[in-house]
């Protein structure tokens, strides 16, 4: 099933976890390069606001939903029921579920900290798969450099981890030039993603800490469902003002 729904007036696109699996395996086999974008609110209010960055988000082949938030006015409790993608979690499903065995991927990241743990993260997801190459925003960020860096590497699949806005612009500026078949850009959801598979550091258990540590990541599950409650209130906002507009048509 692959269908779409309009948040705020922009395509969303909707898809099981199968299709969205079968899919990206397909990307993985053609000789074209697509650019797979995982959406979060920032995201979402940024294309809104900005037609020449709403114009350069459509240019990816899915636009799917990074975060459950982004579904808060669409049942997304129904949707998640139903095995739809509703949020970035839907990547390691898709890793676990690669075809060929030795499929490789290099990570752009804004840390060196976040590709470490992007790394693990994928490596855990799918052990067969091969990390060629890491290249981190801290480092100096020349673009003919990051470029030749990543074709000298030739991965099947790019993750794309940067700031909202200078990573679709990026990679939309760039994409005609990598030697890749894939990119998922995540950028504006991968802390929710790294978030959930975060483990009690060692000096936690060493101090008997486990129990605070835990309310600590519970309380950024209430926040999650605060930005929700704002993100639903926008939507609300913005559907009364184009029906307004409409009637004053």
């Amino acid at each position: 099933m692959h269908a779409s729904v309009k948040i705020m007036d922009i395509d969303v696109d909707m898809m099981s976890n199968d299709v969205f699996i079968q899919r990206m395996n397909e990307y993985l086999t053609d000789d074209h390069f697509d650019v797979i974008l995982f959406a979060s609110t920032e995201l979402l209010n940024m294309a809104v606001e900005d037609e020449n960055y709403r114009n350069l988000i459509e240019r990816a082949e899915l636009f799917l939903p990074g975060e459950e938030a982004l579904l808060s006015t669409h049942h997304v409790e129904v949707l998640e029921a139903g095995d739809m993608v509703v949020s970035c979690k839907s990547l390691g499903l898709m890793l676990e579920n690669l075809e060929k065995s030795g499929r490789t991927l290099y990570i752009v990241s804004r840390n060196r900290d976040r590709a470490w743990r992007l790394k693990k993260y994928c490596r855990k997801m799918q052990p067969r798969l091969k990390i060629v190459g890491e290249y981190t925003y801290d480092q100096e960020w020349e673009d003919p450099a990051i470029i030749n860096e990543i074709n000298s590497r030739t991965p099947d699949m790019l993750l794309l981890d940067l700031e909202t806005g200078a990573q679709e612009k990026w990679i939309m500026e760039h994409s005609t030039q990598l030697n890749a078949r894939l990119c998922l850009a995540i950028g504006g959801v991968a802390g929710l993603l790294l978030a959930e598979q975060k483990e009690a550091p060692g000096w936690i258990h060493r101090l008997h800490l486990e129990g605070l540590y835990q309310r600590v990541v519970r309380e950024q599950s209430v926040k999650k469902g605060f930005r929700a409650r704002i993100f639903r209130k926008k939507v609300v906002q913005y559907n009364n003002q184009i029906e307004e507009e409409n009637k004053q048509d």
